[in-house]
């Protein structure tokens, strides 16, 4: 073989393999350029690097699975020149590790090389019951929204900011059985293991007549599922009789048909 062959065979056979890296590499590869600290678990991938699905993919934080299903994404090519993969994904018909039900969720997601994850422009449609995971309060109906910026880095919570509403909104307990409707929120970083929820629905009472209760509610969630919960609570005419005399139980009279709420987890 001539040294021109050799070169020739040499160039093929460094095409053939650039191909197989940017084209055709199995979804697999992924696993292994993941950073160790991002808090992911990847479970039966299939499709290539590019497009592929995962049968469950797990955002797990200290042991515990805060969130898990079926996964599809598709890489941003150009966001491979900043190296700082990108990808477009969706989670679909998950349970998210909830026995309330199924959700979605859908935005775009960014690994560095430091090992930061971010996800921007996320839409979801959840289950309200998967964001209180306790034995004395249970949530009803359904939460929808957007997180407009979310960073997870080196294990803890580095950012978030995000709004949506609760629709058909239900707060049980074994003392506490209210339906409020539809509730506006917002919900943003507190600190590195938790968040902080905002709800006020003054805005709302106008249009929804029949709403039952004026909510301003702020709570600290934490990652692990503790969480501490202030509310100011308002009758209306409306508001039934049985409801009222709840609230004198429950919570704290203000005099002029406000209450005072508080509401903490046991763990």
């Amino acid at each position: 073989m001539t040294l021109r062959s050799t070169g020739t065979v040499l160039l093929l056979v460094l095409l053939s393999t650039l191909v197989w890296i940017v084209v055709l590499a199995p979804a697999r590869v992924v696993t292994q350029v993941l950073p160790a600290s991002a808090p992911m678990v990847l479970q039966g991938l299939t499709g290539t690097v590019w497009s592929g699905e995962v049968a469950r993919a797990a955002l797990v934080q200290n042991g515990q699975v805060l969130a898990q299903g079926h996964l599809t994404w598709r890489v941003r090519p150009l966001s491979l020149l900043r190296l700082a993969p990108c990808i477009e994904f969706s989670v679909m018909d998950t349970g998210l590790g909830s026995p309330s039900g199924s959700g979605m969720v859908a935005g775009g997601a960014c690994v560095s090389a430091g090992g930061e994850m971010a996800l921007h422009e996320v839409n979801f449609d959840l289950p309200a019951g998967y964001f209180l995971r306790s034995a004395d309060l249970s949530l009803g109906g359904e939460i929808s929204g957007r997180v407009e910026i979310l960073i997870w880095e080196e294990g803890r919570l580095a950012a978030l900011d995000g709004q949506g509403l609760w629709s058909d909104a239900r707060i049980v307990s074994n003392e506490l059985n209210v339906s409020l409707q539809t509730l506006p929120f917002t919900v943003r970083r507190e600190t590195e293991d938790s968040v902080m929820l905002q709800m006020n629905n003054a805005d709302l009472l106008v249009r929804q007549t029949d709403t039952p209760l004026y909510v301003s509610l702020q709570s600290t969630v934490s990652l692990d599922g503790r969480f501490y919960t202030q509310a100011e609570l308002a009758v209306q005419p409306q508001t039934p009789e049985s409801v009222v005399d709840l609230l004198d139980v429950v919570a704290e009279p203000q005099g002029a048909g406000l209450y005072r709420l508080e509401v903490r987890s046991q763990r």
